[in-house]
């Protein structure tokens, strides 16, 4: 029995099911077994291999099965096989079907032991076949060769499923993300010989730390190979965006908070230099300070002090890589510096990175996302660059760049005190007239833009009441904490309901509506300090809300979440000053100074039904975001093809760092177990989690199967 659409396939027999989840460069599979004799045709264990599963005991790791790398597994009896046949995980080929080319996914021949998988080698625009057979451990005896016999062997006959991946270039919603993932075991085996030790003091506490700088690689090729690894498409996305306004007919409409990264600057240099109309519009802050002169401060002759204004730091650092470029000719070197830049002086943060594209004065697609215009976006923490062909969405973006380059005070409450004009419309009433807060969720199918600052934080409310409304999932980032009416919603566990349209059988919807629940899964920068965390509620104590503050130290326990925050594997043996001596140990590019690991801000609601829900932009989920910082934020209702596309890459991230997670923790603890990271479970207690009720393993087998 076969289903598929472009993205998405489906595929089952007696034994097992697959479901291929397909991105531009991720296929994610939903695997599960399923019994000969089960006449129901639920993807869920009959009574009898039920009962079996309840005496299976966990393995002996005194933190539990998730802090494996390969979570837990299991053993079923085939009937065609001996009875003394173990079902130790799954085999997976897959066959590029252009160039007819097979791969074995299966590292080393061991068995992938979970229920979902991801493939992160695949390329966008293309068809890729998969070969799914079940594992068994291979007897001591058998009819397999007395000489070198296999440890592991397939069992059955192979399950295939055929899916799509997504193009980027060619669909109205094209989709970029960055490899995110810098601090890995394949950028250290690549380029671990370019790695530097220094000496860092980070909050107060001196320690040791090592990276990997693609921009300091001597090597011009191994620089590029390494730039290119770690940008994953996501920077040469960006550069045949500006490249595509080819000459005078065109022009780019732009604004920009960090805006350092030579090939970013020099795109639109050149841009300038084909006859391109460029204008940006950038984050341009700072503040009034004593003026200095040989170390004195500089009175004037009444003896009060001389103070000057000084730019901070983004807004120097910026000023630094505007002047750095040079122009054959005079004529564009001054339209360079006197027509292209605009200054953003009157929000909080003008932290907007978007890009619209027009064709004779007419907007015709935009680039947004969180990508800001610097190295570390692109080669360091995660990001996400997203392309809509859309004019109408384009225009949208053009009414609200307009207002924006006329400097409009950004908050009604300083529209008093402003040096502005009276008759000067403040940002936050301009943005409620280009678009108002929303009432429910948004019309199926539709593509729906939010501008910041806003009079109030009500949209913040509003994402908060979509999560709550989440019936089977929740994928989210949060680059900088999350905020309160989430924090509340995450604190809830939840019951999954059938108001949404699963993609399942009627069978097995009714099966979820008695047994599974909500699935949340969070995507943090950095595990949380509880001495932050004991502060912010002695905050709120103080104001008289404290049995009302909530954070990550009150949601991480809850059953419907499952977390992860960005870390790098620690390494071997520690030497003196914390320094890992191990080879194998991972490091980070060096080049971001604040965020090193999650930068995207987006939310999926209900991602694997009918009726997904994809929020994603500048805007952190906060506050500050929505009241007082220049934001937009995309809301794609329906899109299954962009829900999907989102999915895979969150699933990749969070895959990569949730077992770096539990590694840290359990050397941390001092785990006496004698287990490796890549140990195949040799027993059949790898898999019972996933058929556990009450375990995340199981609602995470329901979910993607």
């Amino acid at each position: 029995f076969r289903t598929t659409t472009k993205m998405r396939s489906r595929s089952e027999n007696n034994d097992i099911s697959v479901h291929a989840i397909a991105g531009t460069r991720v296929v994610i599979l939903g695997l599960n077994l399923k019994q000969k004799d089960d006449e129901s045709g639920d993807a869920f264990p009959s009574t009898k291999l039920s009962a079996m599963l309840s005496g299976l005991t966990m393995a002996d790791d005194a933190n539990g099965a998730d802090t494996v790398a390969a979570e837990p597994n299991m053993l079923v009896k085939n009937e065609s096989s001996s009875s003394h046949d173990v079902f130790v995980g799954f085999a997976i080929d897959r066959r590029d079907v252009s160039s007819g080319k097979s791969t074995s996914l299966n590292f080393d021949g061991r068995p992938i032991q979970k229920f979902h998988y991801g493939d992160y080698t695949v390329e966008p625009g293309r068809r890729y076949e998969y070969s799914v057979r079940r594992m068994i451990k291979a007897p001591s005896r058998s009819r397999y060769s007395f000489f070198s016999r296999p440890k592991y062997v397939t069992d059955g006959s192979p399950l295939v499923v055929t899916v799509t991946t997504e193009d980027p270039s060619t669909s109205k919603h094209g989709v970029y993300f960055n490899r995110g993932a810098a601090g890995s075991q394949a950028y250290a085996e690549k380029f671990g010989e370019y790695r530097k030790w220094h000496k860092v003091n980070k909050f107060g506490t001196s320690h040791w730390t090592s990276t990997i700088n693609p921009l300091s690689i001597p090597d011009p090729a191994k620089k590029k190979e390494a730039c290119a690894w770690l940008s994953r498409g996501l920077e040469e996305a960006l550069l045949g965006f500006i490249s595509e306004a080819c000459d005078n007919c065109w022009q780019l409409r732009v604004t920009a908070y960090e805006f350092t990264h030579k090939e970013v600057v020099h795109a639109f240099a050149d841009a300038v230099e084909r006859g391109v109309d460029v204008k940006i519009i950038r984050h341009v802050k700072g503040s009034y300070r004593p003026k200095t002169r040989y170390n004195d401060v500089v009175k004037d002759k009444e003896g009060k002090v001389v103070k000057e204004w000084v730019p901070d730091k983004t807004t120097s650092d910026a000023q630094h890589a505007i002047d750095a470029v040079g122009f054959q000719s005079l004529d564009h070197a001054r339209i360079w510096h006197h027509d292209t830049f605009l200054e953003r002086h009157t929000s909080s943060i003008m932290h907007n990175k978007f890009i619209i594209l027009l064709r004779d004065g007419i907007p015709v697609k935009v680039w947004t996302g969180s990508t800001n215009f610097t190295e570390s976006a692109f080669y360091g923490q995660s990001n996400v660059g997203h392309i809509v062909r859309d004019e109408d969405v384009a225009q949208q973006y053009l009414k609200y760049w307009d207002k924006l380059a006329q400097d409009p005070p950004g908050r009604s409450k300083r529209h008093s005190g402003s040096s502005h004009d009276e008759d000067v419309v403040p940002m936050d009433e301009i943005n409620e007239q280009l678009q108002p807060d929303p009432a429910g969720t948004q019309p199926y199918d539709t593509t729906t833009v939010f501008f910041s600052p806003r009079k109030t934080s009500d949209l913040l409310d509003w994402y908060a009441n979509r999560m709550g409304d989440a019936a089977s999932s929740v994928h989210f980032t949060a680059a900088f904490g999350v905020s309160q009416p989430l924090a509340y919603v995450l604190n809830q566990d939840g019951k999954s309901s059938l108001e949404v349209g699963v993609r399942r059988s009627p069978r097995i919807a009714k099966r979820i509506e008695t047994d599974e629940k909500l699935l949340r899964y969070i995507l943090l920068d950095s595990q949380p300090s509880e001495h932050s965390s004991e502060r912010s509620r002695a905050s709120a104590e103080k104001k008289g809300r404290g049995n009302e503050y909530c954070d990550y130290f009150d949601f991480k326990n809850v059953k419907s979440n499952r977390i992860a925050y960005g870390a790098i594997l620690s390494g071997g043996k520690e030497e003196e000053g914390g320094a890992s001596s191990s080879e194998h140990s991972e490091s980070l590019t060096g080049l971001s100074t604040f965020v090193d690991f999650v930068h995207t801000k987006f939310m999926l609601i209900d991602v694997l039904t009918d009726k997904p829900t994809t929020i994603t932009g500048s805007a952190n989920f906060s506050v500050a975001s929505i009241e007082q910082n220049d934001e937009n934020m995309l809301v794609v209702q329906g899109d299954t093809a962009v829900a999907d596309v989102y999915l895979t890459e969150f699933m990749r991230l969070f895959d990569h760092f949730y077992p770096r997670d539990k590694r840290n923790e359990s050397s941390g603890k001092g785990s006496n177990s004698s287990r490796t990271w890549i140990d195949v479970v040799e027993d059949d207690s790898w898999m019972k989690p996933y058929f556990d009720p009450s375990h995340q393993l199981f609602r995470e087998r329901v979910l993607f199967s």
